[in-house]
């Protein structure tokens, strides 16, 4: 009984041992999706994703802190070797790096003062840069969203901003006069809360696969298809018993993952 108890723990640690590190690039200024809490530690629907991906993996994931537009950069020079911070698949990305299979939509919402009356897009959800003549439009720098309201606002003047709080606080202090956000975002993390209340969507949803892509998912270094494998495995697992459906839930009351999983 002793030398079978033995083994097992022998086992165990030759396991432990043999995990392997993960370096996956992050905002760390992102919530609800990954962010740090008044105490320092890293918290976020995507942190979570990544650590039960790891463990998975039988891999210890190690985050690191980028700026958005710094994570391919970084994915490239192999400072890192993942990127698990909302990062769309788009055609111009694909050519430089592979990704995983979705796991989140990947839309676009236009949000604005109650009282101003702004309506960017036509009854059909198309666009109408016309409407925003003379006006500012907020959004994150070198995201999918800055993208399509590059390409299909022509004329209209962008406001660009490093991160979403700082685009979020102008909105308010009235420096800009609506901002194209991630919906998910800023229902949670701004409308739903005090400093939100005087705003609202003022368009429909905006799903522009050209543009925003046909999903969030973890970005690679190209080549790499066992590890690209692996982490399909390990994510469609979780989208199989659950637990993704658990981490989900934690954030919203509603489904975040692209149409082809649901």
């Amino acid at each position: 009984m002793k030398k079978v108890l033995f083994a097992s723990v022998l086992a165990l640690c030759s396991m432990t041992a043999m995990a392997r590190d993960i370096k996956a690039g992050v905002q760390c200024t992102y919530p609800p999706f990954n962010y740090r809490d008044t105490s320092g530690e890293l918290k976020g629907f995507e942190i979570d994703i990544a650590r039960e991906m790891a463990k998975r993996m039988n891999a210890n994931v190690q985050f690191v802190c980028l700026s958005f537009d710094g994570l391919i950069p970084a994915l490239l020079s192999k400072k890192i070797d993942i990127v698990t911070s909302s990062l769309s698949i788009t055609e111009p990305r694909k050519k430089s790096i592979d990704f995983s299979v979705p796991y989140r939509a990947s839309t676009a919402r236009f949000v604005g003062r109650k009282s101003a009356g702004l309506h960017p897009m036509k009854p059909d959800n198309t666009p109408d840069a016309g409407s925003l003549k003379g006006k500012v439009v907020g959004v994150q720098r070198a995201t999918t969203n800055d993208n399509y309201l590059a390409a299909e606002f022509p004329g209209v003047e962008i406001s660009r901003y490093d991160s979403a709080e700082n685009m979020l606080l102008d909105l308010v202090a009235g420096r800009i006069d609506l901002a194209l956000v991630s919906p998910m975002k800023v229902r949670t993390d701004f409308l739903e809360k005090p400093e939100g209340k005087n705003y609202e969507f003022v368009s429909q949803e905006i799903e522009a696969p050209k543009y925003l892509g046909e999903g969030v998912a973890v970005g690679l270094q190209k080549g790499n298809a066992a590890l690209r494998d692996e982490i399909n495995t390990a994510l469609k697992s979780m989208f199989a018993d659950g637990t993704f459906k658990t981490i989900n839930q934690k954030y919203w009351a509603f489904s975040v993952l692209p149409t082809v999983w649901k």
